[in-house]
């Protein structure tokens, strides 16, 4: 699937689409601080965060930790685009939005009509929608086709390296406590990567958290991409994923607000510093003419874990935090070998594979006799097998997977339809059902919670533009959990729906709302989530735009509110980028809390839950020098309280109402 269209053939519907395309202190320090803002600073239409907010719409803070790593991944897409005339199926399959039928119309449009000369002419294609536009222009550009982009294997390398360093203005209870943190508060890492993008890659990354007291997290890798038979090959840390992602599955993620229609994509290194969720080893997948791919890979990974008093593992840690001696005493305690492969055939729509793993634990794993844990795994060998299918025809896609996890003879399926009925109204399902025996280590599947497992559901969403400058994005998923979770004792249900409207009144004014239904069983009691976005963009030109954006989140009784202002500005001479937000947050309690994703720095993504009262704030800065070889950033983040003394709890209990914290990054690229 790698390979682009040519003058001699195209995919199984290019013919289609060739016919086609012929209120209080709060509220006056936040008025203070954004008439500041308004007076000295200011983007483009759309930018990084409106695409943050947008497909992570239903996202909570259960899922976040295996969400951010991907979106971290897609930010280092966005700052390094792709050239829309040169890039393959396989470039385009690391956006998770995009679909299969997209792809094939951009290629073939390109087919038909040669380079693009601007991405205004996406809006040709009948099957690219006013949403997909717009994500589009954060991740591609219109280029030329030049004779050095045909690149040798080992030719016009370019050396990117970044270092980053996190300043706390402040200090917290676990630095000057016994048995606190062993190191200092400084946050700080490298990452260096070698490469010329289109036939090898190879790079490192180095990272010491805050209160650790060495670089404890490390990794690497060397990647070969369309070198003969080999389609990629790698050696050090990556992700793989193919079919639905149930048996592997960790090379792309899922949002209800923007559910996927394609297949996992394959290997992929690891280019974030995500500590977790990946392999270490090696892999390499072959391709055998136009419809044959053969994938195998071997991984040897040391993991964090907690031992119960038999010397046996009860729990794997994900934190990735080695602080304390309790964290350190947990880590690289236990050890896992995998090795599995996947094999898949593809011709004129259709798609067929069978993906499996075999992994081994040093331990043997027992997650104790608590209700909720009784279908953990246990034991130390685990294998899962997998078959996946697929279809799709132009405007229509049906695909699935179904997978069988040996050590309790767990099933575990999910199954997509997406139907494009025009360019205006786009449909989908995703029904999924995953047995209480069924479990991968390995698996990253579409769930409401953060495993496939214990879980039964289904999704139907819609995208509408019914008429010019108007949007309706609305999702509804019913879910079912047969095995009582943590913290029930009974099967439980949930239903969670969203509607979204955009408007746009006028080339400068874009009007938002959303509403969002979400009713899940926590204690045995059903907690139903209201939640509300109204947001107001303002883009006077090219260079500036402005922001205002509220919240409201509600839950058995107790409430919350938002008030966030965020301005943009970008300067071409010089090289300048700046975003500065400030907000005022009242909530009843914990409950009402309120999740905001912030501006954040080059390569990296951010977010807060805020509760109780008082106002928060973030200013970033970028300069990027003419030839684009060197970027100096920084990033400062402010949080004020008013209904305490004290921030958090335990050892990270700050000793003050205020919370303020400094960021500084490099970037050289030679």
């Amino acid at each position: 699937m790698a390979n682009q269209y040519n003058k001699k053939g195209g995919g199984s519907s290019i013919g289609h689409i060739l016919k086609i395309t012929s209120r209080n202190n709060g509220a006056l320090i936040l008025l203070l601080l954004f008439f500041c803002i308004t007076t000295s600073v200011a983007q483009n239409v759309f930018t990084w965060d409106d695409f943050i907010e947008e497909i992570t719409s239903s996202q909570e803070s259960e899922n976040e930790e295996n969400l951010l790593p991907y979106l971290e991944e897609l930010k280092e897409l966005h700052e390094h685009p792709i050239n829309i005339n040169t890039a393959t199926i396989e470039d385009f399959k690391q956006l998770p939005f995009l679909n299969e039928q997209q792809i094939e119309s951009i290629h073939a449009y390109i087919y038909l009509h040669g380079q693009m000369q601007t991405l205004g002419e996406l809006l040709m294609l009948p099957l690219i929608d006013g949403q997909t536009y717009r994500w589009l222009h954060l991740f591609v550009y219109a280029g030329e086709v030049k004779k050095e982009e045909k690149k040798g294997l080992f030719k016009y390398l370019k050396n990117d390296f970044s270092t980053r360093v996190d300043i706390p203005l402040y200090y917290r209870k676990g630095y000057s406590t016994a048995n606190g943190y062993a190191g200092n508060p400084i946050y700080h890492r490298m990452k260096y990567e070698l490469g010329n993008s289109k036939h090898f890659r190879a790079g490192f990354h180095v990272e010491k958290d805050a209160g650790e007291r060495f670089y404890d997290s490390y990794g690497g890798f060397a990647l070969l991409k369309d070198v003969g038979i080999i389609k990629t090959a790698i050696v050090g840390d990556y992700r793989l994923g193919f079919g639905e992602g149930l048996a592997l599955g960790g090379s792309t993620w899922f949002s209800k607000a923007a559910p996927t229609t394609k297949i996992q994509t394959g290997i992929k290194p690891l280019t974030s510093t995500d500590e977790i969720n990946f392999l270490r080893g090696a892999a390499i997948t072959l391709r055998f003419g136009k419809e044959w791919e053969v994938t195998a890979f071997g991984s040897y990974r040391q993991k964090d874990a907690t031992l119960n008093n038999n010397g046996e593992i009860q729990t794997l840690q994900t934190s990735g935090y080695h602080r304390t001696a309790s964290e350190q005493k947990g880590k690289n305690i236990a050890t896992a070998t995998s090795f599995g492969g996947n094999v898949q055939w593809q011709r004129k729509g259709f798609h067929l594979g069978a993906a499996g793993y075999f992994m081994h634990f040093n331990k043997l794993m027992n997650p104790g006799t608590a209700t909720y844990r009784r279908f953990y795994p246990k034991g130390q060998n685990f294998s899962v097998a997998s078959l996946y299918y697929g279809y799709n025809r132009y405007r229509f896609t049906l695909a699935g997977e179904t997978a069988y996890s040996t050590e309790k003879g767990g099933i575990g399926t999910l199954n997509r339809l997406q139907w494009i009925l025009s360019k205006r109204y786009i449909i989908s399902a995703v029904q999924r059902f995953y047995d209480y025996k069924y479990y991968s280590f390995l698996g990253n599947a579409f769930a409401e919670n953060s495993s496939a497992q214990n879980e039964s559901g289904v999704l139907l969403h819609l995208k509408a533009q019914p008429w010019d400058r108007w949007q309706i994005i609305c999702y509804a998923d019913f879910f079912h959990n047969p095995w009582p979770r943590y913290r029930m004792t009974r099967a439980s249900t949930g239903q969670e729906i969203m509607v979204e409207v955009s408007h746009q009144l006028n080339k400068t004014h874009t009007l938002q709302a959303r509403y969002q239904l979400k009713r899940k069983e926590t204690g045995d009691v059903m907690e139903p989530h209201h939640r509300t976005k109204l947001q107001w963009t303002i883009t006077p030109s090219d260079k500036w735009k402005f922001q205002t954006t509220g919240w409201y989140h509600s839950v058995l009784g107790s409430n919350g509110w938002s008030i966030q202002e965020t301005a943009y500005c970008t300067l071409q001479k010089p090289a300048l980028k700046y975003s500065v937000m400030a907000g005022y947050f009242n909530t009843d309690d914990y409950n009402s809390r309120i999740y905001l994703y912030e501006p954040a720095l080059y390569s990296s993504v951010s977010s807060g839950s805020y509760f109780g009262k008082g106002v928060h704030g973030v200013c970033t800065a970028r300069w990027t020098s003419k030839k684009k070889r060197l970027m100096l950033e920084g990033k400062y983040a402010l949080c004020k309280y008013f209904d305490r003394s004290e921030i958090g709890s335990a050892l990270q209990t700050i000793f003050s109402s205020w919370k303020n914290d400094v960021s500084l990054q490099l970037r050289v690229v030679i």
